[in-house]
């Protein structure tokens, strides 16, 4: 799956959130890591390649289900993504 960082202040340093309820029924977690917050994971079975990208679309996603549950006051925005992965 595909996995963000965002910067540390999305996530409290000694909290994180796991929900299984997502829009489309996978699961998304916010973690603190690193001082900054690891968000993932899109879970999506993709073959096997040896330079992994994340897709746009879901890196996008995570970006809409992260808006659901932060501060209407807080806006995640795809400028605020300091690291993407795959795998």
């Amino acid at each position: 799956g595909t996995h963000i960082v965002l910067p540390g202040y999305y996530c409290p340093q000694d909290i994180g959130l796991l929900d299984y309820n997502t829009s489309d029924g996978r699961f998304l977690f916010f973690i603190p890591w690193e001082k900054h917050t690891l968000v993932g994971t899109t879970d999506l079975k993709c073959p096997a390649v040896t330079l992994p990208t994340p897709p746009e679309d879901e890196v996008q996603w995570i970006l809409d289900e992260c808006g659901k549950y932060l501060s209407k006051d807080l806006r995640v925005r795809r400028s605020d993504v300091l690291s993407a992965w795959r795998g």
